[in-house]
């Protein structure tokens, strides 16, 4: 039975609420004491207590993709459960269903059923489901509702949520939602159970495990959404599922006290307050083309989702007493770059990753896909943990300087690092945006970090930009040469004056000439002004490789068009001379098929994907892979396949 009037979702969010906790305990048992008073015309609202009574119901699916994810949960949930315990300080009651196609009640919503709990728990296996669309958006229905019997309901769920009790749904899945028919027609049903969730205070915890290898857009459309509208959150896992159940410790995670959680600004770095150095390149600041991760960052590339910033949150910073805490981790991007403020029209949001618990003294990598990169070129990023309990040290002003920012909080870190890969012989092309400060001289430096550059760097300006350069007076450190608006400098850099009284923000194209050997050059390109403060810089990763060098696998992302065409996306290497595509219906049989190829031409850069289209029927649920090719050897990717693989 629906009881749609018996609770309002809070108007106080979770984590701004927690810390009244501290406060409001020792309020508890008086208030208790006093009389009734007479009841109000609206009904009762939750107490904003993060320490108070729990419902939590479990909406897992349990198809043969699962496996990873079910093995993950069962070896944790003895350590969920003591985590729901400490979170509601013992008052909590569990539920369980599971999904395929239909929907099995396995735990009824009650208290005091911890073993029968682990019990389900251990039980579940991964199997079945055959088709891809499963029921999740049903399994919804039956807990949100209190549904006791239906067709393709097996048991029946009946037990109440509690009036003044936080209301969680914890959803894992790894596919479309299908209701009962096997079959994803719209995201309709869906959408009204998150609706529903949200009327009656029930907060749905996403949990997407995107075990097909590639995040699918829909999917995580639908994901998204159950928890945005009713208030709860989503997380993406890996694959595998392996971090599954730290995702749901995340979601259930509560009690938070003051604490201190830094991102190194530098690989020296312990946390204290300003750092040093150049604070644009945070070794705690990754990119990735895939969602495992990587050795080391690359480039964030347009034209696939395939793109992941990995975060390290370190919970043991000098500046509070360590213990365990939760809050929010905001990332932005600007166009790769020197001096920038802060505020609305400068960094744009990327994704802010919430609900992330911590405990003393850990240390954790916080994955966040960037699916939409606006353009192809070359990115800052820029993270923020934001928490009740670990406030900046420093304020944040609109228009207020980035550096300094990242210099007096250990909790906002910055990485301006690009990946510039070329042959011998070749030309390296990046980008480098200058913002000088208004009224004061700025200074351009090209540094390189270790060994010069083995040939030319040149510098072309805008025309505003070399106006600039002119008023300052036109000279150079180290200038080989001028042609039209483009510099010349030799491979150990140099440096040149900007003088403007006008805001400005303009793209110097950067491209490095190689006339020597094979071999890693970092260089560095950054901003000083007259004040002698750093205001910003990129150091550009230069990396001479021979055309011999091994043929990399490349990460493939695959997403449907239309419902009619399967779009595969991938990130070129510069040694690559072609690319060919296979398809397969069964890649463990060995069962595959050239389907076409694709030629590098002069046009393909490191940072936009390179793109092929199947028109083939993409219902039939196929699986691909690349062949890198170089001069003289190729190899596979890995298999990918639209959507999750199908359940067995």
């Amino acid at each position: 039975m629906s009881k749609s009037n018996t609770l309002r979702p809070r108007a106080m969010s979770w984590l701004g609420a927690a810390m009244l906790c501290l406060f409001m305990s020792s309020q508890v048992a008086s208030a208790a004491r006093v009389p009734a008073p007479v009841p109000p015309k609206e009904p009762p609202q939750v107490d904003p207590c993060e320490c108070g009574p729990l419902d939590v119901v479990f909406a897992i699916d349990d198809t043969g993709s699962m496996g990873g994810s079910l093995t993950a949960l069962q070896a944790n949930f003895s350590n969920l459960l003591t985590q729901i315990q400490t979170s509601s300080n013992g008052d909590y009651r569990l539920g369980l269903v599971t999904f395929q196609d239909d929907v099995t009640v396995r735990v009824d919503l009650g208290a005091g059923n911890d073993a029968q709990m682990q019990a389900q728990i251990a039980s579940l296996s991964a199997n079945g489901g055959w088709n891809l669309p499963e029921a999740s958006d049903e399994a919804l229905n039956t807990v949100i509702h209190n549904i006791a019997f239906r067709p393709n309901q097996n048991g029946a769920f009946t037990g109440y949520w509690r009036t003044g009790a936080r209301r969680v749904v914890v959803l894992i899945t790894d596919n479309l939602p299908g209701g009962f028919n096997d079959s994803y027609t719209s995201n309709a049903l869906a959408s009204l159970q998150a609706q529903e969730a949200y009327n009656e205070g029930i907060r749905i915890h996403a949990v997407y495990v995107p075990t097909g290898g590639t995040p699918d857009p829909t999917v995580v459309g639908i994901m998204q959404n159950y928890a945005t509208v009713s208030q709860g959150a989503y997380r993406l896992t890996a694959p595998s599922g392996a971090d599954v159940p730290q995702a749901v410790q995340d979601f259930l995670s509560d009690c938070r006290t003051p604490s201190d959680v830094f991102i190194r600004d530098t690989p020296a770095d312990n946390g204290w307050e300003p750092s040093s150095g150049a604070i644009w390149t945070s070794p705690d600041i990754k990119v990735c083309n895939n969602v495992n991760g990587c050795a080391s960052s690359t480039n964030p590339v347009f034209g696939t989702p395939n793109n992941y910033v990995f975060v390290t949150l370190r919970n043991y910073g000098p500046l509070r007493p360590t213990g365990p805490i939760g809050g929010s981790l905001h990332l932005y991007y600007l166009a790769s770059g020197g001096n920038s403020s802060w505020g609305s029209t400068s960094w744009r949001r990327i994704q802010t990753q919430h609900n992330i618990f911590l405990d003393a003294g850990e240390t954790r990598d916080i994955r966040i896909q960037w699916a939409n990169v606006p353009l192809p070129g070359h990115y800052c990023l820029l993270a923020r943990w934001v928490s009740d309990g670990d406030p900046m040290s420093y304020p944040e002003i609109i228009g207020s300087d980035t550096v300094t920012n990242t210099q007096l909080n250990n909790n906002i870190a910055w990485r301006n690092v690009d990946v510039v890969r070329m042959l011998p012989g070749g030309t390296g092309t990046t980008t480098y945006d200058v913002r000088p400060t208004v009224g004061h001289a700025t200074t351009l430096f090209i540094r390189p970090e270790a060994e010069p550059f083995p040939g030319r760097v040149t510098l072309t300006l805008t025309d505003r930009l070399f106006a600039a350069w002119e008023a300052a007076g036109g000279e150079a450190e180290g200038l080989e040469g001028v042609e039209g608006t483009t510099l010349f400098f030799g491979g150990h850099g140099g440096a040149l004056g900007l003088h403007t009284d006008k805001e400005m923000d303009e793209r110097i194209h950067v491209n490095f000439l190689s006339d020597g050997p094979e071999g890693f050059f970092p260089m560095n390109i950054f901003e000083r002004d007259d004040r002698k403060d750093p205001i910003g810089g990129v150091r550009y990763e230069v990396n001479v490789i021979s055309p011999d060098t091994e043929p990399v696998a490349v990460e493939l992302a695959v997403r449907g068009v239309d419902g009619k065409y399967t779009e595969l996306t991938w990130p070129h290497t510069v040694h690559h001379k072609h690319y060919v595509v296979y398809r397969s219906e069964n890649p463990e049989a060995g069962d595959m098929e050239a389907i076409g190829e694709v030629d590098v031409s002069e046009e393909f850069t490191e940072t936009t994907a390179v793109r092929f289209v199947d028109a083939s029927d993409a219902t039939r649920h196929f699986f691909y892979a690349v062949e890198s090719h170089t001069d003289g050897n190729k190899t596979l990717s890995g298999w990918v396949t639209l959507g999750a693989p199908p359940n067995r």
